[in-house]
């Protein structure tokens, strides 16, 4: 990051900028900026333009992720260390939070002096995955998030205020995103679905977790299933411990306005019950997600009593029923691809197939690094359930 940079426009402002507005009184120039009716934070823009008497540029600050979010305490250590930004002049809202028995700073304004700044509105959560080990705010964990930020400044700071949030987007926190699988049970008489909360997994780069080869199958993978009234399966297959389960639990928090039904292992062979398609019939436009689907999914061909799972597979994906249910099939197996039945794989039923492997030692000693382990000890490839599980100590969730 440059230094900062002082400009003479407190006073009278620069003409040249098209937001400026010298000839207006002040009154009528402060009527410019938008009111703050229903936010605590300080009406910014208005207190921008009393000051350089510019309307300003504004850059929202994010994240390549929904899950991730600004460490508010980090950020503010960077404006003191690298802008030399006193953060004790900075106009605050305090809010009382009864977990930490404090009152912390639920809004603030910093002024970096230069025609530069910063609103952000913050909120406290303990609910996070902490790969950067960034100390906690406050006791129990509880670290100050920024849920919004904007940079306000004026025009000839744009390259500047672009480089300074390219720095923010290091200094996240991976907050704890779920979302409610429906999960198929059965009873004496019938079937129902229960609700199950599913975390996202901490996987910022798809490419260091899979390889860079899986992210155009990945994005083929969800622009299918986010396609309203679509049908297909999604075949995911390789070596126990290579990541199948740890990707789904990811993919399906980027699914949007679909119901999602898992199948458990031990319930999959339900799906050849004269009484399973009727219950679907009630769950049009959903995604079943299919765990362990090796004795469902294997060729007809082979068995002297042919699978009637395979059919109604083969039904819902791309028959009659595919094209009045619109459900689509995400199926998980760890068997070889050449006994599965060869129709689940035909042109125009088949979304995407993949088969998950280790990674190779460059990729495993990257991954490994990421996470905190070191890489000095990996010599080979490794699977996920591996590079997450070394010395041991287990990671938040079983990765297979």
């Amino acid at each position: 990051m440059r230094d900062k940079t002082i400009i003479r426009t407190e006073e009278n402002g620069n003409c040249s900028y098209a937001g400026t507005c010298p000839n207006i009184p002040t009154e009528a120039l402060l009527s410019l900026g938008p009111e703050n009716r229903f936010s605590l934070t300080p009406p910014t823009i208005r207190l921008f333009i009393g000051k350089y008497r510019t309307y300003p540029s504004t850059l929202a600050c994010g994240t390549d992720d929904d899950a991730l979010s600004f460490h508010a305490t980090t950020i503010l250590n960077y404006l003191r260390d690298e802008l030399h930004h006193d953060s004790n002049k900075d106009c605050v809202t305090r809010k009382y939070d009864r977990k930490i028995k404090k009152h912390y700073v639920q809004s603030r304004l910093c002024d970096l002096g230069n025609g530069i700044m910063i609103s952000m509105d913050s909120s406290l959560n303990a609910d996070v995955q902490n790969p950067n080990k960034l100390l906690s705010d406050y006791p129990d964990n509880y670290f100050l998030l920024v849920s919004e930020m904007e940079i306000h400044y004026l025009p000839e700071h744009d390259t500047f205020v672009q480089d300074l949030a390219s720095q923010f987007t290091k200094m996240t926190i991976f907050t704890s995103k779920s979302c409610t699988l429906q999960m198929v049970c059965k009873s004496q008489c019938e079937y129902y679905l229960s609700g199950i909360k599913i975390k996202k997994p901490l996987i910022t780069d798809l490419a260091l977790h899979y390889g860079s080869n899986f992210v155009s199958t990945h994005d083929k993978i969800i622009k299918n299933l986010n396609t309203k009234e679509s049908k297909g399966i999604v075949l995911l297959h390789g070596i126990p411990g290579s990541g199948k389960t740890h990707y789904i639990r990811y993919l399906i928090q980027e699914i949007q306005d679909k119901t999602l039904i898992y199948v458990p292992p031990d319930m999959a062979k339900e799906i050849s019950s004269p009484a399973f398609l009727p219950f679907l019939m009630e769950q049009q436009d959903a995604i079943l997600i299919i765990e362990d689907a090796e004795n469902i999914i294997r060729d007809r061909n082979d068995s002297s009593t042919p699978s009637q799972a395979v059919a109604n597979l083969l039904n819902l994906s791309d028959g009659l029923l595919g094209d009045a249910m619109h459900q689509q099939i995400i199926a998980t197996f760890n068997c070889d691809l050449t006994t599965i039945d060869p129709a689940l794989l035909r042109k125009g039923r088949l979304i995407a197939r993949y088969e998950f492997n280790k990674l190779d030692v460059e990729s495993s000693k990257i991954l490994s690094d990421k996470l905190g382990f070191g890489s000095e000890s990996i010599s080979e490839p490794m699977t996920l359930a591996e590079i997450y599980n070394q010395g041991g100590n287990e990671k938040e969730e079983l990765i297979d």
